[in-house]
């Protein structure tokens, strides 16, 4: 495979949509003539004029102030537009510096790129996939010419997931009913339609993940270059959480197979959709197409749970019925019904208004007096099982164990 870098930005280009144009909505003035020309050097003019790198990383540091300026929902939408062109400009421009081929460093450079652009900005009209292609190729491309190295990342369970087991057994709570492999309509019947939730066995036995995922350099071959959000800390309530970009490489040798008593967890990410190969190894299950209001169905969305033993979810609800499947690993679900909802005590700040301040596994009985009057339902996830938590159902979930979830709202 060719390295060349006018070869690799050739088809590269190819992959861009020439009817795209740079919209000045929204844009300071002296932002736009800079991206504008950066994108008509790029894309049109084949470099007739050198561009440095720090006029395009000027425009995406500005870009960049604009996403995290007020909430996320009101950034405008051309601002995350002109963030996915800029940094397909940028991969551009870094590999047309490169003297002659492309280096296993700006490769890696350039992934970065495409993956922040996939994070921050919003796909184009034009080719809603373009960075995910880019990403791709620029990927293979950089297996190509990196040294092969022996990988001695293997996933090892932990020792004590017995005594988890047993701590399990002593909780006092009904055990949520399960089912194998129920057809369609009892599912619906059943459950679905009164909003009860079941665990569903035997469900993932034709997922290709259930047998590559557990095998980490699979990972590492696959994504280990790629960028992804990580959140630091026990749970996103704690008043210490972050959130922090890295490589996957890192966040599995740095949280996932260290002894690091430090937590980082990928979660709710939709992971799928930047890296479309491990898309391939899951299945949308079919109990998904069922909808109380048939003008409201939807297409889920499907997000990431990956981390070590000891990441927790605090109690919370959705506004989505929820299908959450373990692909390796055990969790732990503490479920309540919506009818509880005032003996959780909701937190009143609008941010974690779907959050409870009750920690159920460590209860304030004098703080929450009503707490003692909600029923719980539980449930032990493991390896091939899914659980089906309707809409607004509360749910705590502590990984007992390394661990991979994958949910699909809807």
């Amino acid at each position: 495979m060719d390295n060349n870098k006018s070869i690799v930005i050739k088809q590269l280009l190819e992959k861009f949509p020439k009817s795209i144009t740079i919209k000045e909505n929204s844009l300071n003035s002296e932002v736009f003539i800079t991206l504008l020309n950066c994108f008509e050097q790029c894309i049109f003019e084949n470099f007739k004029t050198e561009l440095p790198i720090f006029e395009i990383n000027t425009v995406l540091d500005y870009l960049h102030d604009e996403l995290n300026t007020g909430h996320w929902s009101e950034v405008p939408l051309e601002i995350r537009h002109n963030f996915t062109i800029a940094s397909f400009i940028k991969i551009i421009l870094l590999i047309q510096d490169c003297e002659n081929d492309v280096t296993v460093e700006v490769f890696k450079e350039c992934i970065k790129s495409a993956d922040l652009g996939l994070l921050l900005g919003a796909p184009l009209e034009e080719n809603r996939e373009l960075l995910a292609e880019c990403a791709k190729y620029l990927h293979l491309k950089l297996r190509n010419v990196e040294s092969k190295q022996t990988v001695s990342f293997y996933l090892k369970h932990s020792n004590d997931i017995q005594n988890e087991k047993d701590l399990f057994n002593k909780l006092a709570g009904e055990i949520i009913e399960e089912e194998n492999i129920p057809s369609l309509e009892t599912f619906h019947n059943l459950y679905f339609e009164l909003q009860i939730p079941v665990k569903l066995k035997g469900c993932m036995t034709h997922w290709p993940a259930v047998n590559k995922w557990s095998n980490l350099h699979y990972f590492l071959d696959l994504a280990g270059t790629r960028t992804v959000p990580v959140e630091i800390g026990s749970n996103y309530a704690d008043e210490n959480w972050s959130q922090k970009l890295m490589t996957m490489r890192e966040f599995i040798s740095k949280y996932f197979i260290s002894d690091s008593k430090d937590i980082g967890y990928l979660a709710q990410h939709n992971l799928f959709n930047q890296i479309s190969e491990l898309k391939d190894d899951i299945r949308i299950p079919e109990y998904c197409c069922c909808s109380l209001n048939n003008r409201d169905a939807t297409e889920p969305d499907i997000n990431a749970w990956f981390g070590p033993k000891g990441t927790v979810s605090p109690l919370h609800q959705d506004p989505k019925n929820n299908i959450l499947a373990q692909v390796f690993g055990v969790k732990q679900l503490l479920l309540y019904s919506p009818r509880d909802t005032e003996n959780l005590y909701p937190h009143e700040e609008t941010m974690l208004s779907n959050t409870a301040q009750v920690d159920p596994l460590n209860p304030d009985h004098a703080k929450f007096e009503n707490f003692k009057k909600a029923k719980l339902y539980k449930c032990l996830l493991e390896p091939g099982d899914m659980l089906f938590i309707p809409v607004k159902w509360w749910h705590h979930v502590t990984a007992l164990d390394k661990s991979f979830s994958v949910s699909f709202w809807w």
